[in-house]
């Protein structure tokens, strides 16, 4: 009974173990700077897909500052699709249509998020799909941090 206890004592720390490595990997942190965090995503954790198929990139900003500012959602290039549509999410849940492919939620305020959904169909017969967007500030002018998000088109 005592040798039983004890083997399943070390399964349960290995897999706890295990558990853990994973999750701090598998979460990459947002990208930060001029007190804005960007963290981007493509829905659903889909990393290759065939021709033809829909892909949604999700990209979402969070004020990590301590000021309110206007910080734009631009999309700055998507290579071997499409884009279906695009919509964006302000601070408090809303979405929005878009300015043009650049999402404008207005001013966001310390600790809120506002994100950029771009529903998207593969043109590509084989490649690399990629979004690459960038916040862009109003008010300053500053452009970043910026982030690219790609799938295998195999």
């Amino acid at each position: 009974m005592r040798r039983i206890i004890l083997a399943l004592g070390a399964s349960v720390a290995v897999v706890v173990s295990f558990v853990m490595v994973n999750a701090a990997t598998s979460a990459a942190p947002p990208i930060t700077a001029h007190g804005f965090a960007l963290n981007g995503s493509v829905a659903g954790g889909v990393t290759s897909a065939q021709s033809s198929q829909p892909l949604t990139f999700v990209f979402t900003e969070k004020n990590v500052g301590t000021t309110a500012q206007t910080e734009d959602l631009i999309l700055e290039s998507l290579s071997n699709a499409s884009i279906v549509s695009i919509g964006c999410k302000v601070p408090g849940g809303a979405q929005i249509n878009p300015d043009g492919q650049d999402c404008e939620p207005g001013f966001v305020h310390p600790n809120q998020v506002a994100a950029s959904v771009i529903n998207a169909t593969i043109t590509a017969s084989t490649g690399t799909v990629a979004a690459r967007l960038c916040l862009s500030n109003e008010g300053t002018g500053v452009v970043g941090p910026c982030q690219t998000l790609s799938v295998t088109v195999p």
